[in-house]
């Protein structure tokens, strides 16, 4: 599980992760795996400049979409073989349930902080800026390291960015398209302060194969090879589906009705009975687009 010592609040260079990002370098190491190691390179094929080159390669690492292949390059990723190689389910990352997926990778194992604090674990579903800002720096700041408020306000300003639907044109590529999930909604109160709200929604193109891919990563995380869990860890554990997704008891258990008795028809068992509740995985026999996921370590997730 992740280590909230080890968080990250920095990295991203001040940018979201941009519309068209995540193919570009995804593409680009399929043709070069050393390319991020020569920055002008880098710049020049990716058309963008230094600073965007390092965010650029910071969310593709957080997302899984890449990861280093050993030899000081890079190789695709969990997340870029199963969404973004030739015969992935979207190489265009067009659809809805691909960020819902780059939601999973980037609140369950990038260890970033303010994804931990309002996705992970659900400490802050409703928050203020300043509020995210203050937690941040207690959770951030032991022993003798301090974290600098200007750190912790660029990470709270990206992480809002990132899913805060906002106002563009046609030719804008600056906005996040996690904004597309209208995961993150603001409001003003009575005396003008703004409240930004995570709370439980119907979650629009979460589809039922997006959600067996982090059930199965899930239960990997936290069954210390048991391959079992409880269903109330799966609503509510931290970094859990249930937290992650924001789903409620009754939309969980129709997801995980749907992986039982079509997808994972032979790998997933739901004992629902008057003492217990749990899911039992069998990990062995799970199809090759899943079995990845039942395995996964968190350094592809860099």
């Amino acid at each position: 599980m992740i280590k909230t010592s080890s968080e990250r609040y920095s990295g991203h260079e001040s940018f979201v992760c941009r519309f068209g990002w995540l193919t570009k370098i995804h593409r680009a190491i399929q043709n070069d795996s050393s390319i991020l190691r020569n920055d002008d390179l880098a710049i020049q094929t990716l058309g963008i400049g230094r600073n965007m080159v390092k965010s650029l390669q910071f969310w593709a690492e957080s997302t899984g979409v890449i990861k280093a292949n050993g030899d000081g390059g890079h190789q695709s990723g969990p997340l870029g073989q199963l969404l973004l190689s030739t015969d992935g389910w979207d190489p265009h990352l067009e659809s809805l349930e691909s960020l819902w997926l780059i939601h999973w990778a980037i609140s369950s194992k990038a260890n970033l902080g303010a994804w931990n604090l309002v996705f992970g674990e659900s400490k802050l579903a409703r928050f203020e800026r300043e509020r995210l800002i203050s937690t941040l720096n207690q959770r951030g700041s032991t022993g003798t390291k301090t974290l600098a408020t200007s750190t912790l306000e660029q990470h709270t300003s990206i992480f809002i960015n990132s899913y805060l639907a906002t106002v563009r044109n046609g030719d804008d590529t600056s906005w996040c398209p996690l904004q597309d999930l209208g995961f993150l909604k603001a409001s003003k109160t009575d005396d003008g302060r703004t409240i930004f709200n995570t709370d439980l929604s119907l979650p629009i193109g979460l589809s039922p194969r997006v959600f067996a891919i982090a059930l199965i990563d899930y239960i990997g995380d936290v069954s210390n090879g048991g391959w079992t869990v409880d269903f109330k860890d799966v609503l509510k554990g931290s970094f859990s589906p249930g937290l992650v997704f924001r789903l409620d008891e009754y939309r969980l258990r129709d997801l995980i009705q749907v992986c039982v008795d079509e997808l994972l028809k032979d790998e997933l068992t739901f004992v629902d009975t008057a003492d217990t509740q749990s899911l039992v995985l069998r990990p062995g026999s799970l199809t090759s687009q899943y079995q990845i996921w039942s395995g996964v370590e968190r350094h592809d997730y860099a």
